[in-house]
């Protein structure tokens, strides 16, 4: 009995280190992501109010409707007779936790989209013909040929949902997951949420400006991806990938500064958050990881197959948000739980 007392007074020893440790982290996190967004708003001030008041009004009720649906279903599941009482009592208890997320969310987002636009205007993209290069030496070929081969152009359809609206939608499952998370794990997720958006989306983004295949002829010149362009024109389930292409193109080119435009090839962002995501999931169940970490992989393959990035803009995603997955629960406690 004295000795799982012990073990029990460790344990509690153990959580509240780690609370504090979390609530210390999380007024740092505050304030990197407050100077973030104060930088954007400073710098870009008109561009960066449109992104605000988009994310703001189209992208953020999207993600407070999920977080609604996933709390009643998981009241029905364990409350039955009285879901709603569950979902309120989840509310009092993480509400104010989950409100400050949702408007760190909201004004770091609105930064990483007008820091993108902006991103050819610090550093001109330059370092596609070595990305390029890199990924035709790895694979004894351009992947996104490989791919293609394997891959029947009938299962396009199917791909171009995982890559954009499934994609969406766990980006905001995770988020707002993350949100009615106790400590530390809340406030470890969203500080690899920042060092992941900003540390990969702004800073590696501009350090290694590039713009992917899809894009390297009209920037680079020449038809080297002439065939990819090609082949994904073969199919109609295609023109939503092309459509955003061209929007972005056309965007850059005419100095249309519209909300959620930029160019970024390296690293991908896409596979970055999956990644994230997966890791995030796997500490909360571990099916639900092996699902997460499923997924993942799908995003790094379509990212490739419809030549928005290079296969190794995936592979430097998938380690640098390991690294900062790591070195946040050290931050925040129960780092060795990966």
């Amino acid at each position: 009995m004295a000795m799982q007392e012990g073990l029990a007074a460790k344990a509690d020893l153990r959580l509240l280190r780690d609370r504090r440790a979390a609530n210390r982290t999380a007024v740092w996190l505050g304030m990197f992501v407050g100077t973030y967004s104060l930088l954007a708003g400073i710098l870009f001030p008109e561009l960066y109010l449109e992104n605000f008041k988009a994310f703001l009004l189209d992208f953020l009720p999207t993600a407070l409707l999920i977080c609604f649906i996933g709390l009643l279903g998981t009241g029905i599941l364990r409350r039955p007779a009285s879901p709603l009482s569950y979902l309120a009592e989840i509310m009092a208890a993480r509400g104010l936790g989950a409100i400050a997320v949702a408007f760190g969310t909201t004004v770091g987002v609105a930064a990483f989209w007008t820091f993108k636009y902006h991103i050819p205007d610090i550093v001109p993209f330059y370092a596609d013909p070595l990305l390029a290069n890199l990924d035709a030496t790895l694979h004894f070929g351009d992947p996104w040929r490989l791919l293609h081969a394997i891959i029947p152009a009938g299962a396009m359809p199917m791909l171009v949902i995982i890559y954009f609206p499934v994609w969406l939608f766990l980006y905001f499952a995770a988020i707002t997951s993350a949100a009615l998370c106790s400590e530390p794990l809340r406030t470890r997720y969203m500080f690899a949420f920042a060092v992941t958006t900003i540390g990969l989306g702004t800073v590696m983004a501009a350090l290694l400006a590039s713009v992917g295949p899809i894009f390297y002829d009209a920037f680079f010149g020449g038809d080297r991806f002439a065939d990819l362009r090609a082949a994904l024109g073969q199919s109609d389930a295609a023109r939503p990938v092309l459509a955003i292409a061209d929007r972005l193109y056309s965007a850059h080119m005419h100095g249309a500064k519209d909300v959620f435009v930029g160019i970024s090839a390296m690293p991908s962002i896409h596979v970055a958050m999956a990644t994230l995501n997966a890791l995030f999931f796997s500490q909360l169940n571990r099916r639900l990881g092996y699902i997460a970490w499923g997924f993942a992989a799908l995003t790094l393959l379509c990212s490739v197959y419809f030549g928005w990035h290079y296969a190794v803009d995936g592979y430097v995603s998938i380690l640098a948000v390991a690294l900062i997955w790591r070195i946040t629960g050290h931050l925040c406690g129960g780092g060795d739980n990966v």
